[in-house]
């Protein structure tokens, strides 16, 4: 058997782009203290296309990264041969300002992005942990909206196009360069979440937005996170057109503060965030902070010039979990979420940071640790309120004892269909995805 692997990891020696086989080296790209055997960067699509092509031939198991900022998320690999590198893919294919449509290489980082199309007063309404090395492709890959769902949405809303390679090396190409040409088959919105189990994402076409005339942040201190939970859904619902409305907890405030949000302290706190013409972003934050006060926030207002800076600190809060530790995510109605929070904190009277969307009802919180029975129980108890638990980052030994991802539901033989078709010998991150997909 060793010398078979020590075969399949000489074929690699084809490639065009650089193979790496130093064991110390490889270190950097483990996951879940997995490290492959082999990894290799790829700077064109062709590289991507022989690298596939070469790992279908000798069966490798492949799993593509680039920034590598959400690989805590996801099961254990069953089997992790190559790792393909495509941070060497970040460059602008095609860009059409006066139609608010960009082509970028998947290997592009969402904070370059952002300068980019900065000049000509745009932006992507997207927001991501550590957005300097986050790459457009794993942004993408993962799919997930951030703590602005409620006003951006998720990545898969601003793609009109996309090429992928597919396990065996062959390129496909879904959706379009202008918004009114994309027809046929959606195929962006099918990869756009499938966390790089049916193919890998080496181009991508996104509609834009110009850049809001003002944007502006308040921050409001609370007693406690459930009366800032309660102040949040106040401020969200009599001011449905903010552009965020995060509540922190003590600890997750003060690690915030020291990512660089100055007007966050060790006290829970309620965030606001408006944008648009000034007169108008300053009259929705007026209604939210009425409403937040209403509800029983009597705390000064503190204000910021440092918009992005402050709310990319409380953004990368989620890859702030220490690796010894538990970060759960839960997807809830907004109306179910001080319910579903009461829930997790009787249920996890040891945790120590929450972090809350009021607006679309997303909650982290990050517990020193927990059983697979307690995640189990969780999921009984949220269900009535339509609540989704996952198990965002966790120590290995956690996730080969529970599914992070919870039950797969009627569309399981769906999914496991659509993988077939797509990678039918199983090698882009195997066993990964949800039911083991």
């Amino acid at each position: 058997m060793a010398d078979a692997d020590a075969l399949k990891v000489a074929a690699l020696t084809d490639l065009s782009g650089t193979v790496e086989t130093d064991p110390g080296r490889l270190q950097r790209y483990a996951v879940d203290g997995q490290v492959p055997r082999a990894a290799t960067k790829a700077n064109s699509i062709a590289d991507v296309e022989q690298a596939q092509s070469v790992a279908t031939g000798h069966a490798l198991s492949v799993i593509p990264q680039a920034g590598r900022t959400m690989l805590a998320l996801g099961m254990p690999p069953r089997r992790y041969d190559l790792a393909l590198d495509l941070s060497g893919m970040s460059q602008i294919v095609d860009y059409e300002p006066n139609d608010f449509t960009i082509t970028v290489e998947a290997g592009m980082t969402l904070a370059e992005l952002q300068r980019h199309l900065a000049v000509n007063g745009q932006f992507l309404p997207l927001d991501h942990p550590r957005f300097e090395r986050a790459t457009l492709g794993g942004l993408c890959a993962v799919g997930r909206g951030g703590l602005r769902r409620n006003s951006f949405g998720a990545p898969r809303d601003w793609l009109i196009g996309m090429r992928v390679v597919k396990a065996d090396g062959t390129s496909i190409k879904g959706g379009g360069k202008v918004v009114k040409n994309v027809s046929g088959y959606d195929l962006p919105k099918l990869f756009a979440g499938s966390l790089g189990t049916l193919g890998v994402i080496v181009e991508l076409t996104f509609k834009l937005r110009p850049l809001p005339a003002s944007d502006q942040i308040v921050a409001l201190s609370a007693p406690s996170f459930e009366s800032a939970l309660t102040a949040g859904r106040a401020a969200a619902q009599a001011a449905p057109f903010l552009n965020g409305c995060v509540v922190l907890s003590a600890e997750a405030a003060s690690e915030a503060h020291d990512l660089g949000a100055k007007i966050l302290h060790d006290q829970p706190a309620l965030l606001l965030r408006a944008n648009g013409l000034e007169s108008a972003a300053s009259e929705v934050l007026a209604q939210g902070l009425g409403a937040a006060r209403e509800a029983g926030l009597d705390g000064p207002e503190r204000t910021t010039a440092a918009i992005v800076e402050t709310w990319q600190a409380v953004v990368d809060l989620e890859t702030q979990t220490a690796a010894d530790a538990v970060r759960l995510r839960l997807g809830v109605p907004p109306a179910n979420l001080s319910r579903a929070q009461q829930a997790l904190s009787q249920a996890l009277p040891e945790a120590t940071s929450w972090t809350a969307a009021s607006d679309s009802g997303l909650l982290f919180v990050e517990v020193p640790s927990i059983d697979a029975d307690t995640i189990k129980s969780l999921r009984r108890q949220l269900g009535p309120l339509q609540g989704r638990l996952t198990v965002e980052s966790a120590p290995t030994e956690l996730k080969q004892s529970c599914d992070i991802w919870g039950p797969s539901g009627p569309g399981a033989r769906l999914m496991h269909n659509i993988k077939e078709q797509f990678d039918p010998e199983g090698i882009l991150n195997p066993g990964r995805y949800v039911d083991g997909i």
